[in-house]
């Protein structure tokens, strides 16, 4: 007789199912979380914060423009004469498309920065590039004063207190 003969063979085990996919299921659940609290989104402007993002949803997909396919037109909303000269020619060196400068048809009372749609993310970034805060940037209207700046993409007015000179 051999060893094998007289031991007895170990029981066979049972299969839960049903525990085993309760098990598996919190894994994935587990795993999913944990991806989507480590994965992060591209942020879609500069200022945009960091935000995680689950990872069932799909994070926007951003689009660097060029700043050269931007329209901006400067205009002079002061007494100063040549005022949106110096704005024009710092907007220039950052690689804007900037028309030559114009003066507004009425006085500004303060400095603002006007979008044509979707161009609100390159306004914001010219008020910062010329020291506005965000605030004052806006949508373009035909109630802007300056003249002709329906195809425009940015339109900056100068108001008193602006730097002008790059």
């Amino acid at each position: 007789m051999t060893s094998d003969d007289t031991s007895e063979s170990p029981a066979p085990r049972e299969v839960h199912t049903g525990r085993a996919i309760v098990v598996v299921a919190a894994f994935l659940v587990t795993f999913a979380l944990c991806l989507s609290t480590t994965e992060q989104a591209p942020s879609g402007t500069p200022d945009s914060p960091s935000t995680t993002t689950p990872a069932t949803t799909i994070a926007p997909t951003t689009t660097t423009v060029p700043h050269s396919t931007i329209k901006v037109q400067v205009a002079n909303g002061t007494s100063t004469p040549g005022a949106a000269g110096g704005v024009t020619t710092t907007l220039q060196n950052q690689g804007w498309n900037v028309l030559p400068p114009v003066n507004t048809t009425t006085a500004a009372s303060t400095s603002s920065i006007y979008f044509a749609s979707g161009r609100k993310w390159a306004a914001e970034e010219i008020a910062r590039e010329v020291g506005l805060a965000k605030s004052v940037v806006q949508p373009l209207t035909t109630a802007v004063p300056v003249p002709d700046a329906a195809g425009d993409d940015v339109v900056v007015v100068i108001g008193p207190g602006l730097p002008t000179q790059p």
